[in-house]
């Protein structure tokens, strides 16, 4: 039903204008008012049409009076693939992992692999929805999964299944204002699971506000993103702890605080390590630890008490990736080079650091720093390319003997 009053104040140019803003909404989006899409084209134009029962002709539209002049200049119905890549503009590329804020902040208690599958699903989601807005079934080869992760074992299709079933009993908590007041929301992570064994396939339903959290990025949903790769080799600690500090890595000071009682919370350790001291070493600590042999993020952090208990952790940290960037660019962009080019931290090509890195000399002395669990110690391959990128990232950690020496050595057994 139509606002009359507020229509009838309009001129007669504006009132056509206005129609056909609506016709515009109702022919691209029919039913599917609801959709990402729909609603970022309606609070663009400020244009708002209530969803109504199905087979209803009517709908009510309001409108923004100050700002009904944006609403009588919308794009032609043919102009349509123009409106949709001003919103593509938004969307990242596959590598790229993207969450707003309100749900990386949110708590769960998921599973190491129940967290991988919701961070596989994101570019997939994406690029689903891009392309088809009511999109909400979405599929996840096992095959392409077990790739992700560089997972091993005889039963992985099985522990995908596993996965398919005990992800459907997980929720997540977030708070948001409501009239003035905190208020607390519980979500289903997945509405449907379903495991299609001789196709090895897991096809997941999403529902709209899980869809929105991992789609739509602006100014009204502070969102964080990060290198899908970055997390694949960290823990379940290491993953949480990561993501916080990546959501505040833009800040200037690189600082962040968090109560003890949120982290607690966070990482799922509300009944476990009831000592503080406990909780620092066997969460915090190790969190710290498996993201600084696997990512270029540098963390450290200090305590805040209340009287005499710990009540805040304030954690302060670097991206040395940027920082070494910044320092031999002295802008912070990303580095791209040909793999033959002498790497400047280095002084080697991807090729000689290939060389040194699968060194008997360089194995004895590294070996430690990957656990014998992780899929870097799997094969040669992916030992050689994993350390490559590391040694390119933080050179000063392989300091116990000069590169060259390296280079020089003996080539140890392909494995």
């Amino acid at each position: 039903m139509l606002d009359i009053q507020k229509f009838q104040q309009l001129s007669k140019e504006d009132q056509e204008a206005l129609q056909e803003s609506i016709k515009f909404v109702y022919e691209v989006f029919g039913k599917d008012l609801g959709s990402g899409l729909a609603k970022e084209y309606m609070v663009k134009y400020d244009v708002y049409i209530d969803e109504v029962p199905a087979g209803s002709k009517s709908s009510s539209i309001t409108m923004s009076p100050n700002t009904i002049n944006k609403a009588i200049e919308p794009p032609s119905i043919t102009g349509l693939d123009a409106e949709k890549k001003t919103i593509k503009s938004k969307v990242y590329g596959e590598k790229w992992f993207v969450i707003q804020n309100r749900l990386l902040n949110a708590i769960t208690d998921l599973e190491l692999n129940e967290r991988r599958l919701i961070i596989f699903l994101s570019p997939l989601v994406r690029k689903a929805v891009e392309a088809d807005p009511t999109q909400r079934i979405f599929t996840v080869r096992v095959k392409d999964f077990v790739d992700e992760y560089g997972l091993k074992g005889k039963y992985l299709y099985k522990e995908l299944e596993t996965i398919a079933d005990s992800i459907l009993e997980k929720v997540f908590f977030f708070w948001y204002d409501y009239k003035g007041n905190q208020a607390k929301k519980g979500v289903s992570w997945v509405s449907e699971c379903d495991y299609i064994e001789n196709e090895g396939l897991v096809k997941i339903k999403l529902d709209d506000t899980v869809i929105e959290m991992l789609t739509v990025f602006d100014k009204a949903n502070p969102f964080t993103k990060y290198e899908r790769k970055m997390i694949a080799n960290l823990g379940s600690y290491g993953v949480i702890l990561f993501e916080l500090i990546a959501s505040c890595m833009h800040q200037q000071h690189q600082q962040k605080a968090y109560t003890v009682e949120y982290l607690r919370a966070k990482f799922n350790c509300v009944d476990s390590y009831s000592k503080i001291a406990d909780f620092k070493i066997k969460v915090i600590d190790k969190a710290i630890k498996d993201i600084e042999v696997h990512t270029p993020y540098r963390i450290s952090y200090t305590q805040n008490k209340k009287g005499r208990a710990i009540s805040e952790i304030v954690f302060s940290f670097q991206d040395t990736s940027e920082k070494a960037v910044k320092d031999s660019k002295g802008k912070n962009k990303g580095l791209e080079r040909d793999p033959n080019t002498a790497d400047m931290f280095t002084n080697y090509t991807d090729k000689q650091l290939a060389r040194a890195v699968h060194s008997k000399k360089f194995m004895a002395d590294y070996n430690g720093l990957v656990s014998a669990q992780n899929f870097v110690n799997q094969s040669s391959g992916a030992w050689i390319s994993h350390m490559v990128e590391w040694v390119k990232k933080d050179p000063k950690r392989f300091t116990k003997r000069p590169m060259q020496e390296y280079l020089d050595d003996e080539q140890a057994p392909r494995f």
